[in-house]
């Protein structure tokens, strides 16, 4: 009985460490994807000479699709893009972020501060929003 209990105390003690180690690994796989996406929209932009006005994983220049993985063509991302005259970005919500985890995909990808920068937390914490261009 003692062998189990320490057995389960061990257990129990490592659990918050393999949270974290879980949590580190799915923003580092956000980070990349963001980069792969920003990827092929400058792939575009340079081909076409000018970014895309607005897409989504159904409505996309094929051009982009081309480069972009399975899980941003399929629906696994739940974003939107979006470019005018004063910005430029991609709101991926329905993530289901940790506030820990946006912290650290903002200092994987950015400044680490989830209110500046090119990484910012959308209204109310809704999503994320990844600004390639901004122009005030």
């Amino acid at each position: 009985m003692v062998v189990v209990t320490t057995i389960g105390i061990l257990a129990l003690l490592g659990m918050p460490g393999i949270r974290m180690a879980t949590e580190r690994t799915a923003a580092t796989a956000m980070a990349n994807d963001l980069r792969i996406f920003t990827e092929a929209v400058e792939f575009y932009s340079t081909a076409s000479g000018s970014y895309p006005e607005y897409m989504t994983y159904t409505t996309m220049p094929s051009d982009v699709a081309e480069y972009l993985p399975t899980v941003w063509k399929n629906g696994t991302h739940s974003w939107f893009y979006f470019n005018d005259q004063n910005f430029t970005y991609v709101y991926l919500y329905n993530l289901g972020f940790t506030p820990e985890q946006a912290v650290r995909l903002d200092s994987i990808l950015d400044d680490g501060n989830i209110t500046t920068g090119n990484l910012r937390v959308a209204f109310n914490g809704s999503g994320l929003i990844y600004l390639f261009r901004y122009r005030p």
